[in-house]
């Protein structure tokens, strides 16, 4: 096993992986109750952007504040891009062959959560969509901001309050959304890029707090009681989300579902990323050897998250109307054929890239070095 990997957040990335399946369990007629369970695939895609925070974060910092941000954004860029987009337009690509229909062009520039229809072509991709965005709008509003404060505050307050302004622009904009246009609770505000970059964001302040107040961090973060509020933030938000449910309410008559709600769950997401980085369990569970299979299916994450709707739709057509039992042999199957597939795009397509863009990287450093000669 890698050593350089973290079994805590590797399980979490499996965990998420598993929500996110049994969200979708209802393609196939097998007891799931889709209506209570939704929440687990809600839970799980903010667990993913805080993560996607923490990890990036910390290239994001360090570019930023860097002597050369120019050149260390376009490593940060080239590391970010060929992790992203292969895959990913690969699964665009068999979606087109599997559904008979075109590739709407939005999809193509991560535009697809602007139009219902677009968006319905891949319906995954929405979280992409906000994560590739806060890629490429979030690293040069990071630099010009940094730049702005920097001279009066100082490196780390500056990077602090620059975090806390890139946060307060989207919650802003989900605030004002929701008074004013009223819109859906999911594709209005959930799925919408502009509304949702705080949620990434809070992760990269989890970067932030490991870089400028590590000591205290690796206190808190362990601690019993980060997981405990955590834990208790997140049930008490399904407790609410279930009883919301009972009423049959309408989560868009609500401004609590439209503006709290995404911006507590992340901030207890974050908790929960805290904990489990920094868990004291951590080394110990290394030496298991389900940790060896826990670190295979995180490295597979991403293109389950991406191949498994795809698979449950084709696999779920020859089941229609099955026994309770046959439903759950073929979701079953269909589990067992998306791991299979995201393995064949692990070894195909993602390990391939990975070896591209550490060669792009090496000729970069290589470029570097010269110009400084």
């Amino acid at each position: 096993m890698d050593t350089k990997r973290n079994i805590g957040l590797d399980i979490l990335r499996v965990a998420a992986a598993m929500l996110v399946i049994i969200c979708h369990s209802g393609f196939f007629s097998v007891g799931i109750s889709f209506r209570f369970l939704s929440f687990g695939g809600v839970l799980a895609v903010e667990i993913f952007f805080a993560l996607s925070g923490l990890l990036v974060g910390k290239s994001l910092i360090q570019a930023v504040v860097g002597p050369e941000p120019g050149k260390a954004l376009k490593k940060f860029y080239v590391n970010r891009l060929l992790r992203t987009l292969p895959l990913y337009y690969i699964m665009l690509l068999v979606t087109a062959v599997v559904s008979g229909k075109g590739i709407p062009l939005s999809c193509f520039v991560f535009l697809q959560n602007f139009s219902e229809s677009d968006l319905s072509f891949l319906p995954v991709s929405w979280s992409l969509s906000v994560e590739a965005w806060f890629y490429f709008l979030i690293p040069p509003l990071f630099w010009l901001l940094y730049r702005l404060l920097s001279g009066k505050l100082g490196e780390k307050r500056a990077v602090y309050l620059t975090i806390g302004i890139l946060c307060a622009i989207p919650f802003t904009l989900r605030l004002c959304s929701a008074l004013v246009l009223a819109p859906e609770w999911d594709y209005g505000i959930r799925k919408q890029i502009p509304l949702r970059l705080d949620a990434i964001m809070m992760g990269v302040f989890l970067a932030a707090l490991k870089r400028y107040s590590g000591e205290r961090y690796g206190r808190i973060a362990p601690k019993g009681g980060c997981l405990l509020l955590s834990a208790a933030g997140i049930g008490g938000l399904y407790l609410f989300y279930c009883a919301w449910l009972v009423k049959e309410s309408n989560f868009d008559s609500s401004p609590f579902w439209k503006v709290a709600f995404f911006t507590l769950l992340p901030l207890f997401c974050c908790l929960l990323v805290m904990y489990m980085e920094n868990a004291t369990w951590n080394g110990k569970l290394r030496t298991v050897k389900a940790a060896k299979l826990i670190c295979a299916l995180s490295t597979l994450s991403y293109g389950v998250y991406l191949i498994q709707v795809c698979v449950f739709s084709v696999v779920s057509e020859y089941f229609v109307d099955a026994r309770f039992v046959v439903s759950w042999l073929g979701f079953l199957a269909s589990i067992a054929l998306t791991v299979l597939l995201a393995l064949a795009g692990y070894r195909l397509v993602e390990v391939p890239s990975a070896r591209l863009r550490d060669k792009w990287l090496r000729k970069l450093d290589k470029t570097e070095t010269v110009s400084n000669v």
